[in-house]
């Protein structure tokens, strides 16, 4: 792989970054190349002077960043990075490069990457995506429903690759022959889950992409996890959550997408399901728009149900405690905490 020295310095600096950091950015930018040089030298004189006069905001946490690439330089080698990344068959690109790509990363701003690693057919890259997100423990009818919801957009499919819901999505791409991009957390080399390999491999190997904005040997942690979903909001044109908790990581996606200014829509569930209580409270609040794949489903408890649910909460946990406690009928308890896939002994 042949590359211009400009090309090798933006990949030693971008390891020295992290997801999302505006601060980096804006050195790049400004001073390009000579930014590397500063490091190097330990030398932040020019760069205390830029950011002061024209990003005062970020003066605050300069001093850390500038401890943050020192400390790092000694393995931001680009040679070893594109040779570690050969040997797992991904390779840097910078947005710049990718115009569909740059177009819609750059919807991020300050906070959008200069680089991504790839592994599959860039190309791909370029086209229009449909988001789908939710849990990695979704019910039997969420899994089924991100199936059916592939077949019925039939469109390319941007996710994060994780178990449950995300894997569900890709793989219906996979077997309805749409390229699929499964956005890492982490290096390439370090891809997860472990369990998702196999599916990783198919996706390359069937013209979709594995993509990252961190080098290989970078470490999925859980604030790259949430800096890496808004990459999944930013590469779609619309985003559907098909089973999310109240606090999520798809719940995450779903604010920067609507921050982004792109469609978001939740399937609802009944309001009995933990998996589908945030995307019933996403399409309450007006968050998300709710999408139908059969009737519409009532998201708001009826009366009755709601003396069960106050059952509950007083601890009343048997169909006759309930029934006791709420007034309502055995058949029509048993009834509602089916409905909501909790066990009735």
């Amino acid at each position: 792989m042949h590359l211009s020295q400009y090309e090798l310095d933006l990949i030693s600096w971008c390891a020295l970054s992290e997801p999302g950091d505006a601060l980096t950015n804006l050195i790049w930018n400004e001073f390009g190349p000579e930014a590397l040089e500063s490091v190097k030298k330990q030398d932040f004189e020019t760069w205390r002077n830029f950011i002061s006069e024209s990003f005062p905001e970020y003066l605050s946490e300069l001093r850390s960043m500038e401890e943050r690439v020192c400390l790092r330089l000694p393995r931001a080698n680009a040679h070893q990075l594109v040779e570690r990344g050969i040997r797992w068959n991904a390779r840097p690109v910078a947005v710049a490069s990718l115009p569909s790509v740059e177009g819609r990363l750059s919807d991020l701003g300050e906070h959008a990457p200069l680089l991504i690693w790839v592994a599959g057919d860039q190309v791909a890259l370029e086209q229009d995506f449909a988001g789908i997100v939710g849990t990695r423990k979704p019910s039997v009818k969420g899994a089924s429903n991100a199936r059916r919801l592939v077949a019925s957009l039939r469109m390319p499919i941007v996710s994060g690759g994780a178990i449950g819901i995300d894997r569900a999505a890709h793989e219906a791409a996979l077997e309805f022959g749409l390229p699929t991009v499964a956005i890492m957390a982490g290096g390439l080399d370090k891809a997860y889950p472990m369990e998702n390999w196999e599916m990783f491999h198919q996706i390359v190997r069937s013209g979709g992409v594995l993509m990252s904005e961190m080098p290989p040997g970078a470490v999925p942690s859980r604030f790259r996890f949430l800096q890496r979903n808004r990459l999944i909001a930013a590469m779609c044109k619309e985003l559907f959550v098909v089973e999310a908790a109240l606090r999520s990581g798809s719940r995450n996606t779903a604010n920067h997408a609507r921050g982004l200014g792109r469609e978001v829509y939740a399937l609802a569930g009944s309001w009995a399901s933990e998996q589908s209580q945030g995307c019933n409270t996403m399409i309450k609040e007006g968050v998300a728009k709710q999408y139908v794949l059969d009737d519409p489903i009532q998201i708001e408890p009826s009366w009755t149900e709601k003396r069960v649910q106050d059952a509950l909460r007083a601890g009343a946990k048997t169909p006759s405690e309930i029934a006791t406690e709420s007034g309502v009928g055995l058949k029509q308890v048993k009834s509602i905490m089916l409905l909501g896939g909790k066990t009735c002994n």
